[in-house]
């Protein structure tokens, strides 16, 4: 019983150095608050046929609101994989997504979270905060434009948090990245055409009543079905000249005719997908008996919407 009590006071009664070394030095603590201004990261009015790049650039500021240094890398999550720019925001995963890529401008580093969160290179700086510092960093959001197949907005939320380097959160924000797609028709002509004052100029040979060999098609290219609004300044009639003397017409493109007489309005199936159309223009010249003879011509206006 005696050596019992001897050894239990060993144990609590421990010297004054050993407990001061049992005790570890309080370490500051490191706090990082993130705010990305906007919050949602959109590229907004992206014409696909507009000949510009898909991409904008944002900044997001990290403060330390901590009493120690921080030192972490930024990393980019997703809330919800897959990976890819989805109209649902990417809820069903439905659909061919979006691909896209986030660029750090600050250290020149891909930090796209394409495996779920941003792959960690040698070569990405770690950034430092003394407390109360704060630094804002810019990104570029660049999406892939062969990957446009319809009009709206495509979205992904992820988190951009302060990871240090044992992976652990030092703070973080939510952010939505997208892409809003404006609904757009581009029109252009291949085929035997010549240029002139800006304008599209068809020769239609001699003319014989019939079908004018003059092979020439109307290219729409849109980002869903379309209205193409079509009108004549002679009302369906050649003219020569400035004189009183026509010869009428018509014309067809695609499968569908023209009245030229009050303007005509040929709808394009719907789709709710890009379309890249080519149809042909047929020229349906009427009768030319006992016209004089010269150079008869008309000015056809051709329009398109996307709906």
């Amino acid at each position: 019983m005696f050596r019992r009590a001897l050894i239990a006071t060993a144990l609590l009664a421990a010297p004054p150095c050993l407990a001061q070394a049992a005790a570890a030095p309080a370490t500051a603590p490191c706090l990082v608050r993130v705010n990305a201004a906007p919050s949602a990261w959109l590229i907004q009015g992206y014409d696909p046929f507009g000949g510009t790049a898909a991409e904008a650039t944002f900044g997001a500021t990290f403060t330390n609101d901590g009493e120690g240094e921080c030192r972490f890398r930024p990393i980019f999550q997703l809330d919800q994989p897959p990976f890819g720019l989805r109209k649902d925001n990417g809820s069903s995963g439905n659909g061919k997504p979006i691909n896209y890529a986030l660029l750090s401008m600050w250290d020149s580093q891909d930090v796209t979270p394409r495996a779920g969160r941003s792959q960690r290179m040698p070569s990405q700086r770690e950034l430092v905060l003394r407390p109360h510092e704060a630094r804002t960093l810019l990104y570029k959001l660049v999406a892939d434009p062969d990957d446009v197949r319809e009009a709206g907005d495509f979205t992904q939320n992820v988190t951009l948090e302060a990871q240090d380097s044992q992976y652990r959160s030092l703070g973080g924000a939510r952010l939505v990245l997208g892409l809003n797609i404006l609904p757009s028709a581009r029109i252009g002509l291949t085929g035997a055409y010549a240029t002139a004052n800006g304008h599209a100029v068809v020769d239609l040979g001699e003319l014989r009543t019939g079908l004018a060999p003059v092979p020439l098609q109307l290219r729409v290219n849109s980002t869903s079905s379309y209205e193409l609004n079509v009108t004549s300044a002679n009302a369906g009639r050649l003219r020569l000249g400035s004189t009183d003397w026509y010869v009428p017409y018509d014309i067809a493109i695609g499968h569908d005719a023209v009245n030229l007489t009050t303007g005509s309005v040929i709808s394009a199936p719907k789709a709710n997908n890009v379309r890249r159309d080519s149809l042909p223009i047929k020229f349906i010249i009427g009768d030319t008996a006992g016209r004089r003879a010269g150079t008869y011509s008309d000015t056809i206006s051709i329009s398109v919407t996307a709906r």
